[in-house]
């Protein structure tokens, strides 16, 4: 049962093409609050010592990540890709090796394209994989829903931000969680 195994020890986190010349097409609520829960993951999954991968895709056209999460990153740098899914591109490939762990945890954009074919390139290679609901993002809600259903098929985990860091947190008396009050206060 993978409840058993999310400790921080056994996470990856893998941010897919996060980029801001996405973020016209993409709803603004939407597109905040998965920018907050991608915040939250990068600032606590530092604060845990969670390995982190990221990508852009296409970079000469569609620009860098977001420069907020850039600034918060600590993880692996972001690589440039061509492939919709991560798993294809060798400079990806050479970070998720130095960082190899059971479970990934994934968010990014778009759900129904680039996250879903990550998803089931790991899923292949007999990864546990944790797809966060409210830090994934389509240009429509239909193929956001859609990109969601199918890596659910393909036996991904489907969860919120608040749940993987609160089950990975186990209780409320540790620096950690200390730390994730002071975020969801300046948050607010």
């Amino acid at each position: 049962m993978i409840w058993d195994k999310i400790k921080a020890e056994n996470l990856l986190f893998v941010l897919v093409d996060y980029q801001e010349k996405f973020f016209p097409l993409i709803k603004k609520e939407y597109q905040q609050a998965a920018q907050k829960n991608i915040m939250l993951m990068v600032q606590m999954f530092t604060q845990m010592g969670i390995p982190m991968i990221g990508t852009d895709h296409y970079r000469k056209g569609l620009g860098l990540t977001d420069k907020n999460v850039l600034e918060a990153w600590s993880g692996e740098s972001f690589k440039d890709k061509i492939t919709f899914s991560c798993c294809r591109n060798d400079e990806f490939k050479a970070d998720f090796s130095k960082n190899e762990r059971d479970i990934v945890v994934v968010s990014g954009l778009e759900t129904h394209i680039c996250v879903l074919q990550t998803v089931l390139d790991l899923r292949k290679m007999g990864k546990e994989v944790i797809v966060i609901k409210d830090a994934c993002l389509s240009s429509t809600t239909l193929r956001w829903e859609n990109g969601l259903e199918l890596a659910k098929e393909a036996g991904a985990h489907i969860m919120n931000a608040e749940t993987v860091i609160f089950y990975l947190l186990e209780r409320a008396d540790t620096p950690e969680f200390e730390h994730l009050v002071k975020l969801l206060k300046e948050d607010k």
